[in-house]
């Protein structure tokens, strides 16, 4: 018996000791040693530049093992562990590449064979991933030109240089498009647009504008003269103005408008089918060199419906085209590439009567902005924009309502401000159910289309179907139907309780799916840019400390030096941008009108760990902030913390709003009540957006790793509203 019990403890050795080599990952040392190639650059710009951030990355999946914000603070000289293999060591400025003034983008990449008990060193240079622009303007043109500027834009952004700019811009590679804009000595203004094709990371383009020697030549301003300098990879580029010695640039392309009616702004305010004598003919002109280009560019509701809206170069017109054109009312001469003259006739457009269609006649004015383009053949651009407004020829409209759950704001537009009101009643009802409804005269505000005039009904049932009509004296609107909103059902937000939830991978998504292409995905939160390095979600699910099934837990920490706040949002985490940040979709599709939002927390409160920000400094107290805005959104709110861009809370599309922040510890589940005020009752939601952080910064990646905020059986409520 004591010599089985002795060899099978030996076999336990035995199997724990292969075990054990089984688990032993080989691994070797790397040493990082960054370095930046600044010989495009000034001093001035180089000591913001030192800053890299460095990620080490497999080679053979591009999947980030180790990541280090700022070099010189995180890791130094220190050699980093890693399991034998090859690597991408990535290095790189901490700027997003997005087009800025003296904010270069530098990258640089190294591969590099991670050997058993070796130290390997890289020394990844990192060099300008940017085009470096700077501009000139000579003395001569400052002669000729009152006022002058250059905007240069391509897909990394736009920047305008003033007159006395003397900072470097940087974009990324490939086409830059470059317009002059210039105002002459008798207060011309007009464009001269350029491109540039094919511009590569490292070149420096020095844009020079100036008038050439002899003024009097045709082709002057043509196009760019370049020079390159191989050896430092300057551009020298010069754009020749065009200005004549007689009158002294005034021969730009010319647009005369012809038109009864208008503003001194362009603006042609029209009642539909009514036009009468009213007219709008547009002529364009180039005396000395002739027409390159003539375009329309066309926006409206009404131009998306019919197929019109965009860019339209009538120089290339097919017949196709032209009918379109010519179905809303435009019609355009034939125009040659070398016509020095050209017409576009928009009578047509002004007499048409669109709201003849049901579905336009309780739009509203139908606002069409067309804006006429002529270039000449020297790259001379003006442009002129017309704002034509159509609107309906009736007394009285009854405009769309905005319902609620327990109210309902009626509007109306009338021509005479005298002896308005509404009626109402609910669907099925006879007519000696109408109820007059007294319209005050604070409620009536005079517009550009007539008076707009509104009133209030509280007290109806929930869900309900009503109509109504709008009254002006003996005239009368259309009967417009609407039902009250219900308090459930599609006017709920799904998971307001924090009891679902999914995980995919390595993210806990606040669902119960993760798929974030389904509509029924709510929320989100930052646990995927957190997870890029190991696995780490601020944001999880809570089972033990709860006030009832599950609750959230929104626990702040650091990932690889980089701040990172519990937080969660209704919306979708679009991509980690950059080294450090990520964009983000705020916001979710909803109609309701909630009044409160409710439900329970515990916080705790840490120290600040990690700040960005000089308002509010290390060892002060976290807070946490919960908020939630009814908006008027055509989209989700594109949000990105790498280049700083955030939803403005006092925006008016912001159309009601409510928060809650503390930097209080509360050791216990307590419950709170928001108050979501709104500041535009009569505007109906789009958007709901409802944010919850354990740090209130830390958008800006500033909070404290100590900081955990709890959140549980959370609820809107449908009361009437705090007014």
């Amino acid at each position: 018996m004591k010599s089985y019990i002795y060899y099978l403890f030996l076999m336990l050795i035995v199997l724990a000791s292969c075990e054990e080599k089984e688990n032993m990952i080989e691994t070797g040392y790397l040493c990082v040693n960054p370095s930046m190639d600044y010989s495009l650059v000034t001093k001035a710009v180089e000591s913001d530049s030192l800053q890299m951030s460095i990620a080490i990355c497999k080679a053979a999946t591009g999947d980030t093992v180790k990541y280090f914000e700022n070099y010189k603070t995180d890791l130094g000289n220190e050699k980093i562990t890693l399991a034998v293999g090859k690597y991408h060591v990535k290095a790189g400025s901490p700027h997003s590449g997005k087009a800025a003034f003296d904010k270069p983008f530098y990258f640089g990449i190294d591969t590099i064979d991670v050997v058993k008990y070796t130290i390997k060193e890289s020394e990844v240079v990192c060099t300008l991933a940017n085009v470096k622009v700077t501009v000139n303007y000579s003395d001569m043109l400052k002669k000729f030109f009152t006022g002058y500027q250059a905007t240069i834009s391509n897909a990394s952004g736009e920047l305008t240089f003033e007159e006395d700019e003397k900072r470097a811009g940087y974009f990324t590679p490939g086409k830059l498009n470059v317009t002059l804009n210039l105002i002459n000595n008798d207060g011309t203004a007009y464009k001269i647009v350029k491109e540039i094709p094919d511009t590569k990371a490292r070149e420096h383009y020095r844009l020079t504008f100036s008038v050439g020697e002899e003024p009097d030549d045709p082709e002057a301003g043509g196009d760019f003269d370049i020079t390159v300098d191989e050896e430092t990879n300057d551009i020298e580029c010069t754009l020749n103005v065009p200005v004549f010695t007689d009158d002294y640039g005034r021969n730009v392309p010319k647009i005369d408008i012809d038109a009864s009616k208008i503003t001194e702004d362009h603006l042609m305010n029209i009642v539909a089918g009514k036009a009468g004598e009213d007219y709008l003919q547009v002529s364009m002109s180039s005396e000395k060199t002739g027409l390159s280009l003539v375009a329309l560019n066309l926006k409206s509701d009404y131009f998306d419906q019919k197929g019109v809206s965009g860019y339209w170069d009538l120089t290339k017109l097919d017949d196709n085209a032209k009918s379109l054109l010519s179905a809303v009312g435009i019609i355009c001469a034939p125009v040659d590439s070398n016509s020095k003259t050209a017409m576009i006739d928009f009578n047509g457009l002004l007499k048409s009567n669109p709201f003849d269609d049901p579905e336009w006649v309780e739009h509203g004015p139908i606002i069409n902005t067309i804006t006429v383009i002529v270039r000449d053949l020297l790259g001379q651009q003006v442009e002129e924009s017309i704002t034509i407004r159509l609107r309906p020829d009736v007394a009285v409209q009854t405009l769309e309502p905005t319902p609620w759950p327990y109210r309902v704001y009626l509007k109306g537009l009338a021509g005479d401000n005298t002896d308005l009101k509404f009626l109402f009643r609910e669907v099925g009802d006879d007519d000696t159910k109408w109820q007059s409804i007294s319209v005050l005269s604070s409620d009536v505000n005079e517009t550009e289309d007539g008076y707009e005039f509104t009133a209030l009904i509280k007290d109806l049932s929930v869900n309900t179907d009503y109509e109504y009509k709008a009254m002006a004296g003996e005239s009368e609107g259309k009967i417009v139907p609407f039902t009250t909103e219900g308090i459930s059902g599609k006017f709920t937000v799904p998971n307001l309780t924090f009891d679902e939830w999914a995980k995919n991978g390595k993210n806990w998504f606040p669902n119960a799916i993760s798929d974030r292409e389904d509509s029924n995905f709510w929320w989100d939160s930052g646990n995927q840019g957190a997870n890029t390095v190991g696995e780490k979600n601020p944001t999880s699910p809570e089972e033990t400390d709860v006030k009832k099934g599950k609750a959230a837990r929104l626990g702040s920490t650091s990932v690889a030096g980089v701040f990172a706040a519990g937080s969660l949002f209704t919306g979708t985490f679009g991509k980690v941008e950059g080294l450090s940040g990520a964009s983000l979709n705020f916001g979710h599709s909803y109609t309701g009108h909630p009044t409160k939002l409710k439900g329970y927390y515990k916080y705790n409160s840490g120290k600040i760990t990690h700040t960005k920000k000089d308002f509010i400094k290390k060892d002060d107290q976290d807070s946490c902030h919960i908020y939630v805005a009814l908006c008027d959104w055509k989209s989700a709110y594109p949000v990105n913390t790498n280049t700083g861009s955030f939803v403005d809370l006092s925006d008016e599309s912001i159309i009601a709003f409510g928060e809650f922040k503390s930097n209080t510890t509360v050791s216990a589940y307590t419950e709170i009540t928001i108050d979501i005020k709104y500041r535009h009752p009569e505007v109906k939601p789009t958007y709901i957006l409802i944010v919850a952080s354990a740090s209130k910064y830390g958008d800006y990646f500033t909070g404290s790793t100590s900081s955990v905020l709890l959140l549980d059986e959370f609820e809107l409520l449908f009361d009437d509203p705090v007014e």
